[in-house]
């Protein structure tokens, strides 16, 4: 029999919590090995797991620096032909981001997983030990290769495209508004009957340093100044969290018109939970009259994944093509 080798990342998070002085939880307290010591996987399954802690930190604290070392450590991984896979725990509150970051960063094989917790090791009705260990049978499974990089969580396994952290305390945290899960884990089984499409990867070199790019929430009668700000004090690009279809105040399209006539790039999504972004009205700050000026319209990402796709692709080869690149990568 084949023993599948996967090595577990650990960057901190509540899953990696000890309790401290002030009775509340510390997270990335908990050293790599201590936490997997816990864990335990049944009895039939045969995997062989080595632990390396990276990062000691609550996911709040993840930089772009931190993702470029974690994929640079996970392509390292990726050119170890004994490697059947990585497992990644992780913050819950940046899970989905670091996830999608790898996921279009990454090659598609060995698979790739992140979980995290809810509660913390030592606290009852815990969901640390269990995540653990079905995303190491998720990561050694035969029928999660190719899939890309992937989240579970409370037995159900997502693609990183479409994950969302959709509670901020209950155990059924994670979840795919739009498409649902790709599959479960039940016991020692995995099942997986949804394979997501894959987009090209992008490819970054050693020395590449993600660019700033910051969001920007459209709401009712929302000043243009914090768009102006961002654009005055180094932004490399912008997302716009857009109303509804893809819509901002009206007083935000002159400011934009001047941004993106300086080249920098301005992506809009939808806010909504569901629902992609769409040329269906046309009044001053519809996505039409953005469109017009230059605003670039990403149909289904949320906007702290389309942040990270764009500032990739600043980061990369394909700097010079961005609106094509943005549409291959979200086809």
């Amino acid at each position: 029999m084949t023993i599948a080798r996967i090595v577990v990342i650990t960057t901190g998070g509540t899953i990696a919590s000890r309790p401290d002085a002030s009775g509340r939880n510390r997270s990335g307290a908990l050293q790599g090995e201590d936490l997997m010591n816990r864990v335990s996987l049944p009895v039939e399954v045969d995997i062989d797991v080595e632990v390396r802690s990276l990062l000691q930190k609550p996911s709040n604290a993840i930089t772009l620096a931190d993702l470029l070392t974690l994929r640079q450590e996970c392509h390292a991984l990726s050119r170890s032909s004994d490697v059947a896979g990585i497992v990644i725990t992780h913050g819950t509150d940046t899970l989905e981001e670091t996830a999608y970051f790898l996921d279009i960063t990454l090659p598609a094989s060995p698979t790739v997983v992140l979980t995290g917790s809810q509660r913390a090791p030592h606290e009852p009705g815990t969901d640390a030990l269990r995540n653990i260990a079905d995303a190491l049978l998720v990561a050694a499974s035969d029928q999660a290769r190719g899939l890309g990089t992937l989240a579970v969580f409370n037995q159900s396994i997502f693609a990183a495209r479409q994950v969302r952290k959709v509670s901020s305390f209950q155990v059924n945290g994670f979840a795919a508004p739009e498409t649902g899960p790709l599959g479960y884990i039940d016991g020692a089984r995995v099942n997986i009957s949804v394979h997501p499409a894959r987009s090209a990867q992008l490819d970054l070199t050693v020395d590449a340093t993600l660019p700033r790019v910051d969001i920007l929430p459209a709401y009712l009668d929302a000043s243009p100044a914090l768009l102006e700000a961002a654009a005055e004090n180094g932004a490399a690009g912008l997302v716009i969290d857009g109303l509804g279809r893809g819509h901002v105040p009206p007083g935000w399209l002159d400011v934009i018109r001047h941004i993106t006539a300086r080249g920098i790039p301005v992506v809009i999504v939808s806010s909504c939970p569901t629902g992609p972004v769409h040329a269906s009205y046309e009044f001053t700050g519809s996505l039409a009259s953005l469109e017009a000026v230059g605003v670039i319209a990403v149909p289904d990402l949320s906007a702290r994944k389309a942040r990270l796709a764009l500032s990739a692709i600043l980061a990369s080869a394909a700097q010079g093509e961005v609106a094509s690149t943005l549409r291959t990568l979200t086809a």
